[in-house]
């Protein structure tokens, strides 16, 4: 019988205390790998991850460390149980520890670019102070509509963010304008949900935090990734070897992530078996409901994975 596909998909900006720690311990792999990432960080991320406190948690400086963390301490524990996917995913953070994940830059090397990510976006969220909410039962044009809407009636920034679904939408910008943004999108009976994010990510606030990030990127060398790694912007759908690599990890600092398109791609390379590493911000979940006859998993500890890897060679 013909093992089915498999995709593995990294989240972004979500944390909470106690994430990347494993029950009923953590295993030798994740220990050295959060040895190696006090070294290069500076201060103890696991202690942080592990006990908060929540606030020092959610800085955007110690916050995309802990994440990139917590989903690459999974991925190796299921290639140590002999689990490889066909096929990596991210969305937003999740594009780097995809490009990690896929050999395409050391695990040292990515995480000192994560921490200067971290720093950069947290010093733009300071300088343009901003929020994110999700809209859900409204059409793309509709959302479309309703920022430009919000956004001449204060004055300020609200653009679409990001496409999860037909229904399911994010939208970024100032505080004032994401507020009207939300009036309306209930005036109109839809649905909506604040997102604990430290700023307006994948909006034009971000533009010089993409700017300054892509020179930092400038002397970064990328090898060629070993695992295809999803690109909805990619002519194949993929990203298009070390060339495009700096592109694809920019692209979408100001401007939307579209999840639709890539679960499109995903479904059209014939991945059914989805599964998300890390804190889960139910990207898996979108995937497979769009993904006919395929599977679910999210898996955050050890045991999931074990409980996971188990299942794969069944």
């Amino acid at each position: 019988m013909t093992q089915a596909k498999k995709a593995f998909l990294f989240p972004g900006h979500t944390v909470k205390v106690g994430m990347g720690f494993r029950e009923p311990k953590l295993t030798a792999a994740a220990k050295e790998l959060y040895s190696r990432a006090e070294k290069i960080l500076g201060y103890e991320i696991p202690g942080l991850m592990r006990s908060g406190p929540l606030d020092q948690l959610r800085r955007t400086c110690n916050s995309q460390p802990a994440v990139f963390l917590s989903s690459l301490a999974v991925f190796y524990d299921l290639a140590a149980l002999g689990t490889t996917p066909d096929f990596l995913a991210g969305r937003s953070l999740g594009d780097l520890t995809a490009i990690v994940a896929s050999g395409a830059l050391s695990f040292e090397e990515g995480l000192s670019v994560i921490k200067r990510r971290g720093e950069i976006f947290e010093r733009a969220c300071e300088l343009h102070p901003g929020r994110m909410a999700v809209l859900l039962g409204a059409s793309e044009e509709r959302v479309r509509r309703i920022c430009a809407e919000a956004a001449a009636e204060t004055r300020g920034v609200c653009e679409l963010a990001g496409v999860n679904t037909d229904s399911n939408f994010v939208v970024s910008g100032t505080f004032d304008a994401v507020n009207a943004a939300e009036r309306k999108a209930k005036a109109g009976g839809a649905h909506t949900m604040d997102i604990a994010m430290p700023g307006a990510f994948h909006s034009s606030l971000m533009r010089d935090a993409g700017r300054e990030f892509s020179e930092v990127l400038r002397g970064v060398e990328f090898r060629n990734p070993g695992i295809p790694i999803v690109d909805e912007r990619s002519e194949s759908g993929f990203v298009a070897g070390r060339a495009a690599v700096k592109e694809f990890l920019t692209a979408q600092i100001s401007t939307g992530v579209n999840w639709k398109q890539r679960i499109g791609i995903l479904r059209a390379s014939g991945a059914a078996v989805i599964c998300e590493l890390g804190l889960s911000q139910g990207m898996a979940r979108i995937a497979s409901g769009m993904i006919p006859n395929s599977s679910y998993h999210e898996i955050e500890t050890h045991g999931e994975a074990v409980a996971f890897a188990g299942l794969q060679r069944t």
